[in-house]
């Protein structure tokens, strides 16, 4: 038996990737078509008719291609706070258990597509435009999301087999007899819930319907347990979402909402900018970019002294402008900074040190797949929030390479004397260098100026950095494969997490808290800056332990509505939770970035020295985010100067 599920488990993976590879290819070539559009409406005033249309009713199809991928490849967000905590029998059945939660949560995302594919079926729904019909393609999403939950069933009887053998060694035929045990305890629970479900919501309603808001603080604790019990963050969240608003509205809303605003995030044209962003960054990487920019950094400061310290910080900018991600800027820029730094004579803790807390820019350096998140959950302007970052990555750039400079004389031996850069190196790196630059410019550019919307924006820097990639010669044999895979897992955890988030920010949308935060937070007599003082310090020691996605998702249905009433700006706001969620992720004692160091510096370098490397740049963090929340006008300026 184990080994039935463990080979369904290998083909479903191989079949999900070229499924994946499909869906991937169909988004590079509509956002090709996006770029056409562009190019005839800016030259001939002719734009392809009802693009908007076809975003509509092909990418929701590209997007539904990456869902069996991403699960078949165990690609989701956990809290691993207590991970190491509870032992490696009990890790076995937290995955295990998460692996069934996350069935439960395709399954019944593809019934519920199902359902409103029956319907656009029955009235055949065609789009305005070009007249295509609807239902087909909506059809093609639940047809590939209940693909995945099938592949999701074999990932329990594997996970299932893995917390078998680790409970207790027995011979094959034992360990296949408790599997087909606990398989057909799997089905049975999920036939009991669903056949139960809703006695079980009618027998609690009324006392929750009394109460809404004690139901929003049980709830909301009940993800913080599931949540540090490592399971996955989309499938709770949406999963208890769904029991909150069954018990508020009933069953049968609870599932119409959590199918209706899947589908209706899925078939949005706007939402092609977030995996548009995440293949621009994958594919930077695969580019060899973040080779070009730390070098062209390298070019620029490295006659200074402290000059490769300086180049990572720049380095850090740079990729961090064309990846979106803190971790992905950490690990890509230390790979190529810490054995040049470690080479020349750094320290350590310099090294290190710099290279954690510059990996920060990823997120805060626009474009952030972040800052998509929260405009898609607070429905403010994607484009003003990349411009209303430019700004605050500057300054903290600035301040990083201040802390380099200030580092290197108050501890000289923490880096060599300066050395003269000959123009013969400088010169290549400078050339290889521009490219970055004028992806980087022309898609914020673009933004800014107007010429672009943020979905044709994400379109010219995904085409381009494919093409960079593709001229490069990077993309040969597995590595073209490799990138699509990447590109597809990424996108599917990003998605699960949002549709996970859009059903528990509904949920808590009714239970009327934010209202009751606003209300009781205005019953305190405290200035709203004292209110923004308190979550900041809340939100670095979240940013310590948990990824900057799990924030948003948790808090910023809870706050947006109270940040609002409070008198501040959501696009302010939005920068500032990047920028203390991002100082978390280099704060002592479980700061993300300073583990990925401590993995990349090696065995022999002790995780204290890398958090003494690290503070003086959690100090200048700081400095920036105090910056940042005392003079709103340093994020919202720019915003109000676009065209």
């Amino acid at each position: 038996m184990e080994w039935a599920f463990s080979t369904v488990d290998k083909w479903g993976s191989t079949v999900s990737r070229r499924i994946a590879f499909g869906g991937v290819l169909a988004m590079l070539l509509i956002a090709s078509v996006t770029i056409a559009d562009v190019i005839l409406r800016a030259l001939f005033g002719k734009p392809i008719a009802g693009m908007n249309e076809i975003t509509e009713v092909f990418f929701p199809v590209a997007i539904a291609a990456c869902f069996p991928a991403g699960l078949t490849q165990r690609v989701h967000i956990t809290v691993d706070l207590l991970a190491d905590k509870f032992g490696e029998k009990m890790t076995a059945w937290l995955k295990f258990i998460g692996a069934v939660i996350l069935f439960w949560m395709f399954a019944l995302l593809a019934w519920r597509l199902g359902a409103i594919s029956e319907e656009l079926t029955a009235t055949r729904n065609s789009s305005t435009i070009l007249e295509i019909p609807i239902w087909p393609f909506i059809w093609m999403v639940a047809v590939l999301v209940a693909l995945g939950a099938v592949f999701q069933f074999a990932v329990i009887g594997v996970e299932c087999a893995k917390a078998i053998r680790v409970q207790v060694a027995g011979s094959v035929d034992n360990i296949d007899r408790s599997l087909v045990g606990l398989m057909a305890g799997v089905v049975l629970a999920s036939i009991l819930v669903l056949w139960g479900f809703d006695d079980g919501v009618a027998m609690l309603a009324g006392a929750a319907k009394a109460s809404p808001s004690a139901v929003a603080f049980i709830i909301f604790g009940l993800v913080w347990v599931m949540l540090l019990l490592i399971l996955p963050i989309a499938a709770s969240t949406a999963l208890l979402g769904i029991i909150g608003i069954a018990l508020l509205l009933g069953p049968g809303q609870s599932m119409n909402v959590f199918g209706g605003e899947a589908e209706e995030f899925l078939t949005n044209s706007q939402i092609s900018v977030l995996p548009l962003f995440l293949m621009m960054g994958v594919l930077a990487s695969a580019a060899g970019l973040a080779d070009d920019i730390y070098n062209m950094a390298h070019a620029i400061f490295g006659g200074l002294r402290g000059g490769l310290a300086l180049a990572t910080i720049g380095g850090c900018a740079g990729f961090g402008a064309v990846t979106g991600s803190s971790i992905a800027t950490a690990a890509a820029i230390g790979r190529v900074a810490l054995p040049e730094m470690n080479r020349r004579g750094y320290s350590t803790s310099l090294s290190t040190g710099c290279i954690a807390a510059g990996g920060t820019l990823g997120a805060l350096v626009p474009p952030s797949g972040v800052l998509v998140v929260y405009a898609f959950l607070t429905e403010v302007s994607i484009g003003q929030l990349f411009v209303a970052a430019i700004i605050p990555g500057i300054i903290a750039a600035f301040l990083y390479m201040t802390t380099v400079s200030a580092y290197v004389r108050l501890a000289p031996g923490a880096a060599p004397e300066a050395t003269r850069i000959a123009w013969a190196k400088i010169a290549p790196a400078l050339r290889r260098g521009v490219t970055v630059i004028m992806l980087f410019t022309v898609v914020l550019g673009g933004i800014y100026t107007g010429i672009f919307t943020v979905t044709e924006a994400a379109s010219v820097g995904a085409v381009g950095a494919f093409l960079i990639a593709l001229s490069r010669g990077k993309l040969k044999g597995t590595e073209f494969w490799r990138v699509m895979g990447e590109t597809a897992a990424i996108t599917a955890m990003v998605y699960a997490l949002i549709i996970g988030g859009l059903t528990f920010s509904f949920f808590i949308g009714i239970t009327g808290l934010p209202e009751l935060l606003a209300d009781t937070v205005g019953g305190l007599e405290i200035a709203p800056t004292a209110v923004i003082a308190i979550f900041l310090v809340i939100f670095v020691l979240l940013g310590a332990v948990m990824e900057a996605w799990a924030i948003l998702i948790i808090t910023v249905p809870i706050l947006a509505g109270l940040i609002t009433d409070l008198g501040f700006d959501l696009i302010w706001w939005g920068i500032i939770m990047v920028a203390v969620v991002e100082i978390g992720v280099i704060t002592p004692p479980f700061g993300i970035n300073v583990f990925v160091l401590k993995s990349m510096a090696g065995a022999d370098v002790p995780l204290a020295t890398v958090f003494k490397g690290v503070m003086p740049f959690v100090f200048s963090a700081f400095i920036k985010l105090a910056l940042l929340t005392l003079i709103p006008a340093l994020t919202l300026w720019l915003p109000s100067t676009m065209f």
